[in-house]
C-alpha cells in the first residue's frame, strides 16, 4: 500500500473530490482499495499534483513538534490540526512558511517529441511555431536537434537546414 499526497490545482480548495477530503488544497489517499486507485488515476488525468507521501509532510512534522506525538493519517489526527489552534484561540497558526495559493496551478506542458509523430505532423508543428520570438526559435532548434538525434527523417532535417540562423 502506498499513500499519495494530492495537491489540488486550486490551493485554497477545502472539501471532497473523488472520495478524497482536501484541506487547503491538500489531500491524502492510499491505493489499497479499488476506489483509492481510481482516485489516484482521476487526479493524475485532471492535472492534480500526485506524489507518494511515504515521508512525513511539513504539516506532519510540525504536528509532531507541537504535540510531541507521532503524526497519523488514519483520521485520528489530520495534518491540518497541527497548524490550527496551537493554544492561541481558534485562529490558524501562521509563520510556518505556508502561503495560500489563490491562482490555479497549471501543469507544465510536456515537450513536443518529434519521434512520437509522423513526418507530416512534425513539419506542421514546425510551421506553427511563430518566428517573432526567441522562445519559438529555441523550440524549432530543439525539435530539429531531437530529430537529428532520433529518426533522422530527411524532410524534417531539410527544414532545419532551410533555417540555419534559428537557435543561434
Amino acid at each position: 500500500m502506498t499513500t499519495y499526497k494530492i495537491e489540488a490545482p486550486v490551493r485554497s480548495f477545502t472539501g471532497e473530490s473523488a472520495g478524497v477530503h482536501f484541506n487547503k488544497g491538500t489531500g491524502y489517499v492510499d491505493d489499497s482499495t479499488k476506489e483509492g486507485r481510481g482516485s489516484v488515476e482521476y487526479f493524475r488525468r485532471h492535472g492534480y499534483g500526485v506524489a507518494p507521501a511515504d515521508e512525513l509532510t511539513e504539516e506532519e512534522r510540525v504536528q509532531e513538534l507541537v504535540t510531541g506525538t507521532p503524526a497519523q493519517r488514519d483520521g485520528v489526527t489530520s495534518p491540518a490540526d497541527a497548524l490550527t489552534n496551537l493554544g492561541h484561540g481558534s485562529a490558524p497558526a501562521v509563520g510556518f512558511g505556508m502561503g495560500v495559493q489563490t491562482e490555479p496551478i497549471t501543469p507544465a506542458a510536456p515537450e513536443y517529441d518529434p519521434a512520437r509523430y509522423n513526418q507530416d505532423d512534425v513539419l506542421a508543428y514546425l510551421d506553427s511555431l511563430g518566428r517573432e520570438d526567441s522562445d519559438s526559435d529555441a523550440e524549432f532548434a530543439r525539435v530539429i536537434a531531437a530529430e537529428r538525434d532520433g529518426k533522422k527523417r530527411k524532410a524534417i532535417l531539410a527544414r532545419g537546414d532551410q533555417n540555419p540562423e534559428v537557435g543561434k
